[in-house]
């Protein structure tokens, strides 16, 4: 399912975009202001699936406000959005572009136009939706982990062997033998370079800070 979500605060601009874009094959949520469209996400259970649609000059909120109101919802990393603007809206749409927005379309523009961008960010919201749940999936296995064996699989993946570890946490190196073991078990990964892969996707994923906390706090 296609599920396009239009804010645009002109009646008759939202009616001939909400035809248009269900003539396509689009399952489009018409939403007259940018709290309106809010309050519905928030009373959507599950996670939102779908492509914003949002004009920039809108009342009581416009575009870029209502966007910035998605993101501090967390839809940024999954759910794209397209920007419809006048000609003097160019610089709020690219401003907006900066934020994360996907792209934004000028008024006047052709159907066609329009639905390739649409069907261009569906496809781009499957990949991000699909990074997110391998986000997800790691950020439980880390969470498996104890604050210990996190100190350790990020030595392990700084590549340093397990004399320098129980140096640096001040821990026997049987204990860090132990915790390595559990390491590469609730990661479901068997060397060192399975560590290191999971600890950079984790990074990649704004999962981990860049510094090392290596202080030992216990066993």
């Amino acid at each position: 399912m296609k599920n396009v979500f239009l804010c645009d605060d002109d009646p008759g601009v939202r009616g001939a975009l909400a035809f248009l874009l269900r003539q396509h094959g689009f399952d489009v949520h018409a939403h007259a202001s940018g709290p309106a469209l809010l309050q519905a996400l928030d009373a959507m259970e599950g996670p939102v699936r779908g492509v914003f649609l949002l004009d920039v000059r809108m009342e009581p909120m416009s575009g870029p406000e209502l966007h910035e109101q998605l993101i501090a919802r967390g839809l940024k990393a999954r759910n794209p959005v397209i920007f419809l603007s006048g000609h003097g809206d160019v610089p709020l749409a690219v401003a907006a572009m900066s934020r994360g927005a996907l792209n934004f379309v000028e008024k006047p523009y052709a159907d066609d136009a329009l639905v390739a961008h649409l069907d261009h960010a569906f496809a781009v919201e499957q990949a991000w939706q699909a990074q997110a749940r391998r986000c997800e999936f790691l950020a439980s296995l880390w969470d498996g982990l104890t604050p210990q064996q996190r100190r350790v699989a990020r030595l392990v993946a700084a590549g340093d062997a397990n004399k320098v570890i129980a140096g640096t946490l001040a821990v026997s190196e049987r204990m860090v033998e132990v915790h390595r073991a559990r390491v590469f078990e609730r990661l479901g990964v068997d060397s060192a370079a399975g560590v290191a892969t999971t600890v950079e996707k984790l990074r990649g994923c704004g999962l981990l800070a860049d510094a090392q906390d290596t202080q030992q706090v216990g066993p």
